[in-house]
């Protein structure tokens, strides 16, 4: 693999965990701040908790690729202009990566839960692990092999449609067991 490529996806890695770990307390932290939780978990519910991927995930992606558009020069020369000039569908990565690591966070927690009969933390932390790095490695196959250009358009706008549905099913979350608070 890559080498600059592998340091990209391991610093998006790092950075998602990390700030999703955090968004998970930035709520409460907040004093319940309104604007905090259309970003940051407001309740226990699994819709809820995969905000800590999703906002995360989009905010590496957005500052990555605002700099590899603005990145000069030669590939030899920076990192940047060499990930923009080697994977040119690195930031479509980006995109479908957010959707396949969000979207897996309640397939992986039902699955588990739905075997177990119960939910445990320790499980749930391996399981937000699990989605982000799943994400990052839809980023790597189609930044490699730019599988996905036919359909970025409908890529990006599912990305936003998602955006969209957390800042709404935060103030107004429907009757639906996704969105039912787990204790």
């Amino acid at each position: 693999m890559d080498k600059k490529l592998l340091l990209y996806l391991i610093t998006g890695v790092i950075f998602t965990f990390l700030a999703g770990t955090l968004l998970h307390f930035a709520y409460e932290w907040s004093g319940t701040n309104f604007w905090v939780g259309l970003f940051a978990p407001v309740s226990e519910s699994i819709w809820e908790h995969m905000k800590l991927l999703f906002f995360p995930m989009l905010i590496y992606s957005m500052v990555s690729c605002i700099l590899f558009r603005r990145a000069q020069g030669s590939p030899n020369e920076s990192p940047l202009a060499y990930l923009k000039h080697n994977y040119p569908c690195i930031c479509l990565g980006n995109a479908l990566g957010i959707l396949l690591g969000t979207s897996s966070i309640p397939v992986f927690f039902y699955t588990y839960s739905g075997i177990l009969g119960t939910h445990c933390l320790f499980l749930d932390i391996v399981l937000f692990l699990c989605s982000v790095i799943l994400g990052f490695i839809c980023t790597y196959r189609t930044a490699r092999t730019c599988s996905a250009r036919t359909y970025a358009g409908l890529i990006y706008a599912a990305l936003a449609v998602f955006a969209l549905c957390f800042f709404v099913f935060t103030a107004y979350p429907p009757d639906l067991g996704i969105f039912i608070f787990m204790s």
